[in-house]
């Protein structure tokens, strides 16, 4: 039981660090660049490639993600002896919440944003949106990055403090 608790959590782990890293460098650091360094046609070529290649990859993590979670949760719900303290559940659950921002931002957005792009992607960086938040979110897809990403962290961090709570 303790070795499969130990291969679950690792899995859970590289699979967060995965999808989350993945996430912010492309936000953060390849989008940027591309959009500084490259024109238009030469970008353009090389999202429309790129971003469907790291979407098929990145739902394969999403979903070894979902299910480690869920793996994870029945075994220690299983396996705990003593009663469930209500801070414990209450952490658990704010963790479940912020873990599911990214996720279903990960599912939607391709659907809501891609329809409005002619190449049918969510994150084009050359959509001319009007600035959402005081000219600091360029597009409807930066900030659902921004928010995909923050809610990410927020799940981590919850998640330390739920391991700690043992």
């Amino acid at each position: 039981m303790a070795l499969l608790d130990i291969a679950l959590t690792w899995i859970h782990i590289l699979c967060v660090v995965l999808f989350l890293g993945t996430m912010f460098v492309g936000t953060f650091v390849l989008l940027p660049v591309l959009k500084a360094h490259l024109g238009y046609e030469e970008r353009q070529k090389f999202i429309t490639r790129f971003i469907p290649r790291v979407r098929s990859i990145m739902s394969i993590v999403v979903g070894l993600l979902v299910v480690t979670g869920i793996s994870r949760a029945l075994l220690l719900h299983f396996s705990h002896d003593g009663p469930v303290a209500a801070e414990r559940m209450g952490v658990f659950a704010l963790k479940i919440f912020f873990a599911a921002v990214p996720l279903v931002i990960f599912s939607v957005a391709p659907k809501v944003l891609g329809a409005k792009s002619k190449e049918g992607l969510c994150c084009d960086p050359d959509a001319e949106d009007p600035p959402l938040f005081a000219g600091v979110l360029t597009s409807t897809g930066a900030a659902l990055h921004y928010a995909a990403i923050s809610g990410g962290w927020i799940a981590v961090l919850f998640a330390i403090i739920l391991s700690r709570m043992h």
